[in-house]
């Protein structure tokens, strides 16, 4: 019985740019499952709080073969893409939804340890008995320990929760862990997800 539901934040709660990467790979001419190879390898750096998502841009745009002038023009792509990303309000309140139907709300977030106040300042925070922030922890998605964290902070077993996530990557190792894994695509396929589960909204 799934007693709790916890929510990646970037790529969800936070939209972005579903067309970043193409827009990188196009300009780098290169694959985008080389890119994604690459800045998977790297992307710890950033999510331990070791470096910034800019650092490990240019790291991963550098480990292709781009040039200086070519990871200046990354940057430039990743910033218009940071500038142009929103909140989906249409899930916050699918959100809202579920707590008052007394599921346990979690957040479970690669980011940094400003996410905390940006949560607090966007009156975000309230809406989740728990918040684990991957830099915050010194560990970090699909790394088993960070679940763990989250699921002691909620006090439910791991079987108890489904996690929403916008990446494979991060759902890894579901099976062993022992939480019900929810790719996110959209709102309503989130829905029908959730309704397969036995939750509706």
């Amino acid at each position: 019985m799934i007693k709790a539901i916890a929510f990646d934040y970037g790529g969800v709660i936070e939209i972005i740019n579903p067309d970043f990467n193409k827009e990188v790979v196009d300009y780098l001419k290169i694959k985008e499952g080389d890119w994604d190879k690459v800045y998977f390898s790297l992307n710890y750096l950033c999510n331990t709080g070791k470096k910034t998502y800019e650092e490990v841009y240019a790291l991963t745009a550098k480990e292709l073969g781009a040039s200086d002038e070519q990871i200046l023009k990354v940057l430039e792509i990743k910033k218009i893409d940071k500038d142009t990303k929103k909140l989906n309000f249409e899930l916050i309140e699918m959100i809202q939804v579920l707590k008052n139907l007394n599921y346990k709300i979690g957040l479970l977030s690669n980011n940094y340890t400003s996410l905390r106040k940006e949560l607090e300042d966007l009156k975000l925070a309230e809406l989740f008995d728990s918040i684990v922030i991957s830099a915050e922890v010194g560990c970090y998605k699909p790394q088993p320990e960070i679940f763990k964290i989250l699921f002691n902070k909620i006090g439910v077993e791991s079987s108890e929760v489904a996690f929403v996530d916008d990446t494979e990557n991060s759902l890894k190792g579901a099976n062993e862990i022992g939480y019900i894994p929810v790719l996110f695509t959209t709102n309503e396929k989130l829905k029908e997800d959730l309704k397969n589960l036995g939750i509706n909204l």
